[in-house]
């Protein structure tokens, strides 16, 4: 079991991520999969994943303010989304600032203490995240599953399991409109 109190720890898993190394922990919906948002750490989820070039990976924080420096353009509607729903399962789809925002296609901020203390002690605060499988493969249900697929992440179980079972809703923002492009635990009036 991991403990993030433990400063020799939080010290391994910074530098962990900070060689581009992967990591797994469970949120408010599934288990995930993180990495420093950086070319290196997007590529090696990518890479554990075997994950297509054309599917983007998510910014996760524990506020919307780590988040707000990634987001390349900061429509009223995206505010006003993370008002009502964040800290929760809805992932806002907007574009990424930065040299590598190809790679990135939304930010979310999961209401859920263990993640929120987990962005806490990483640098800079902010993951970049995908659901832990191999894509296109069902999400893995435990840390006991996700050792045996991913042998060499690290993995912060805290005895403690995802919340929700259903991924995230997907709102993509485009002007004023919001398009659902994944239904998830999130419904959008």
């Amino acid at each position: 079991m991991t403990n993030l109190k433990d400063l020799a720890f939080v010290a391994e898993l910074n530098n962990h991520l900070k060689s581009g190394g992967v990591i797994a922990f469970p949120t408010d919906t599934v288990w995930g999969l993180g990495a420093l948002p950086t070319r290196a750490g997007a590529d090696a989820l990518f890479e554990i994943k075997r994950r297509p070039a054309n599917k983007h990976l998510i910014i996760m924080s524990d506020s919307f303010e780590h988040i707000k420096p990634y987001m390349a353009e900061y429509p009223a509607r995206a505010f006003e989304l993370a008002q009502k729903y964040w800290p929760g399962a809805l992932t806002i789809g907007v574009p990424v600032a930065g040299t590598d925002s190809m790679v990135f296609g939304g930010v979310r901020v999961p209401n859920y203490k263990p993640f929120m203390e987990l962005c806490g002690v990483i640098d800079g605060h902010c993951l970049a995240t995908t659901s832990a499988n191999i894509s296109g493969q069902p999400t893995l249900q435990s840390a006991k599953e996700i050792r045996k697929t991913f042998p060499n992440i690290i993995v912060i179980d805290n005895a403690f399991e995802p919340m929700g079972g259903a991924p995230s809703t997907v709102a993509v923002l485009d002007g004023d409109d919001i398009n659902i492009v994944r239904t998830g635990s999130v419904v959008i009036e």
